[in-house]
């Protein structure tokens, strides 16, 4: 008998994705929780040492199939405990498999399994420490986990936008999704709302498929619709384009860029470093030597 479970994915209801109060209530949510900023309290943490560490969650992430959501939901959770509690650098990988273990409960129809993480650590954290950490994560958070992540605007966007036509929908998700984790590792785009993480990640998808002749128009009338400030959506999506041409390997580039758009491929594993960062191939890190792994990075630069 086969252990995988497969969990069939509801389709979607055009009476929710159509009804603004839907996006009323995203937003009222993601105001709620607000951003973290964590660098003023962690002494041993760098943006470095965290893009290094959230590489290794996607990696996860994607070995476990895990639902898109899973990935941003987790390092909002760890972002917001980085920002109220400090964390020593030696549990800062069992902090990681906590909040995706969290996010995973949030969204996932079957949760990941904590020794399935304990393996993707190399066993240098127990199924007991996940437990533990547990209970102490979600108490410091509040219990408030109900966060709201740039994919949940993504279908009440692709809703409003008559241009886009069926055929094109799978691409453009494709995508989305992996803009939204590029975003999510980088620090720079910590400072922005969810919604403004989906609007700007389907302006992108959609002007690099060729499918929007005037990404300007497209984020004026996607910042009326969310009722985000369009400056800030602007400055946005200037960082993920600067962001994404330095990420996008020029084959990928090339693809993405044509006008066959059903054929464009977004393959997250491609898009999210350049060569001189952390490179993907390599083994996840072991939660005491992420500090050190990055400081010789560092020192090689």
């Amino acid at each position: 008998m086969s252990l995988h479970h497969v969990a069939l994915r509801a389709g979607l209801d055009p009476a929710i994705v159509s009804d603004l109060r839907v996006v009323r209530n995203l937003r009222a949510l993601e105001e709620s929780h607000g951003s973290s900023s964590w660098i003023s309290l962690q002494q041993d943490i760098y943006p470095r040492i965290r893009r290094t560490l959230l590489v290794w969650m996607l990696q996860v992430c994607e070995e476990q199939k895990c639902e898109e959501e899973v990935f941003p939901l987790a390092v909002h959770c760890l972002d917001s405990y980085l920002s109220i509690h400090a964390v020593e650098t030696c549990n800062l990988q069992l902090v990681a498999a906590v909040t995706m273990l969290l996010a995973s409960k949030m969204r996932e129809t079957v949760p990941l399994i904590p020794w399935k993480l304990c393996v993707h650590a190399d066993d240098s954290i127990s199924v007991a420490d996940i437990l533990q950490w547990e209970v102490s994560v979600v108490s410091r958070l509040g219990w408030g986990l109900a966060s709201a992540v740039p994919s949940d605007f993504l279908d009440p966007i692709l809703h409003s936008l008559s241009f886009l036509e069926a055929q094109h929908l799978p691409s453009v998700r494709r995508h989305v999704h992996s803009y939204v984790a590029l975003a999510a590792i980088d620090s720079k785009f910590s400072d922005f709302p969810p919604s403004a993480h989906a609007c700007a990640c389907v302006c992108a998808a959609s002007r690099r498929l060729n499918l929007v002749d005037s990404p300007e128009s497209l984020l004026k009338f996607l910042a009326k619709l969310l009722l985000i400030d369009l400056d800030s959506l602007l400055l946005c999506y200037s960082q993920l384009q600067k962001a994404l041409d330095l990420a996008l390997p020029s084959p990928f580039k090339a693809a993405a860029c044509r006008s066959e758009v059903s054929h464009a491929p977004a393959n997250v594993d491609r898009v999210l470093l350049t060569p001189s960062e952390c490179q993907l191939e390599t083994p996840p890190c072991h939660h005491r030597q992420v500090s050190a792994t990055c400081e010789n990075k560092m020192e090689q630069a």
